[in-house]
């Protein structure tokens, strides 16, 4: 896979993840519950939509990782996010630094768990082939 396709998958996990909820209110959760009384066709469809991405990219995320990769990778950046607030460089009583955080956190394990194979194929030459559940 070159540069272009890996970007537009990294891209393509933090849209997701920062359209469906962030901190600045412009995401589909705080359009969901305006209270505005239309568009419910809208949001209906959006949200469907939105479903069936996450199904979609977490299935590979899954498939991809399995379920010691996820441990190691949230233990990870965990503890750097702790260093980091102990060093200073974040405050500690910010929420804000908190939730973007948690945001960029599953958007990278999103985004690692979809170019998985694609970058294990780039090293390794092996190609990851999915069969189908039994």
């Amino acid at each position: 896979m070159k540069f272009p396709g890996l970007f537009s998958r990294i891209l393509c996990c933090f849209l997701l993840v920062f359209s469906t909820w962030n901190p600045l209110g412009y995401s589909y959760i705080s359009w969901l519950f305006t209270d505005d009384g239309s568009l419910a066709s809208a949001k209906f469809l959006a949200g469907a939509f939105l479903l069936g991405c996450y199904i979609l990219f977490l299935r590979v995320m899954w498939l991809a990782l399995r379920i010691s990769r996820i441990i190691i990778m949230s233990s990870l950046t965990i503890s750097g996010y702790l260093a980091m607030r102990h060093v200073g460089l974040l405050d500690p009583g910010a929420p804000f630094w908190s939730s973007y955080f948690l945001l960029v956190w599953f958007a990278t394990l999103l985004s690692i768990g979809v170019c998985w194979a694609h970058v294990k194929r780039r090293i390794t030459g092996q190609s990851q082939v999915l069969s189908p559940p039994p």
